[in-house]
Parts: structure tokens; sequence; C-alpha cells
């Protein structure tokens, strides 16, 4: 069974049930399958508030996949680059928070984001902000990021 040509098939099916005109597109790079959804007045239909909708139809074509495949398949949709816009914001967002780190010298926490948002974030911070950390706490929708200075080694003695 070719997984391209199913996944393409099983997007497209959803997809017809919300909107007229769209496009679709699936590549692999490694182990990801990328569903790129082109669409002109359709957008926002299917990126939803905040990237709800967008995100709710990736979970629903994985457990279709899996169900059809019998193992997981790692999608990342993405709709008129969306994600690479949510990127771009994201890093904005993770900049403003590095420099209030460090000009207040104090942990500063980051509430109300997706597991997807969280690991851009801590990406940024990694290459960024080498005398900066951050990290996860939390469970489930309480879950929330912060971003700290590194403790040196004095302070750590």
């Amino acid at each position: 069974m070719d997984k391209l040509k199913t996944i393409k098939s099983e997007t497209e099916e959803i997809l017809k049930k919300m909107i007229d005109k769209f496009e679709i597109e699936v590549t692999q790079e490694e182990e990801v399958f990328h569903v790129v959804i082109k669409t002109e007045e359709d957008a926002p239909t299917v990126i939803g508030r905040h990237g709800e909708t967008i995100r709710a139809l990736q979970k629903i074509l994985e457990v279709i996949l899996y169900k059809k495949f019998g193992e997981p398949i790692d999608l990342l949709l993405n709709v008129n680059d969306y994600r690479e816009k949510q990127v771009e914001r994201l890093e904005g967002i993770a900049e403003d928070l590095a420099q209030r780190v460090k000009a207040e010298n104090r942990e500063v926490p980051l509430r109300s984001f997706s597991s997807y948002e969280r690991k851009i974030v801590h990406e940024y911070i990694a290459k960024t902000y080498p005398d900066l950390t951050s990290y996860s706490v939390g469970e489930g929708r309480d879950r929330q990021l912060l971003v700290s200075p590194k403790k040196t080694e004095e302070e750590g003695k």
C-alpha cells in the first residue's frame, strides 16, 4: 500500500466535507509525512482559531492512518504556510521572553501553549541563548513552559 497516495486520499476525503477548492501535496522527510494544503479563501476554516482545527485534523488523520497501516504515522499538516508563520510568531514571543528574563534576571512562565508550540520555543531558546534554559512543568492543560537564567558553577555550590 502506497503511504503517500493513501495519506493524500484520506486528507482529500476529510477536506471535501469542509471546503470546496484545495490542492494537496504529500512528501516524506525522514519518518515524517508533510501534508501541504493550498487553498485560496478557505484557509481560516482549515486552520481554525489559534490553529485548533488544523491540530484536530492532524490528530484525526493520524488515527485513521494508524487504523489503515497498523502502525503510527507521523504527520505535519500545513495550510498556506501557516506553520512557517507560526514559527516566526513563536520565535518572536521567545525573543521577547528571553529579553525579559535577562532584564529581570528571574524565571518567567509561558502558559497555554501546545506541545508543538513549546517545542519551537525550547529550540529557539537553546540555539539563541546559551546563558538561558527552558523547561516545561505540569500536566495536560496546566502544562507551562519556563525560561530562566542558567545557574553558574558558583551559584550551584
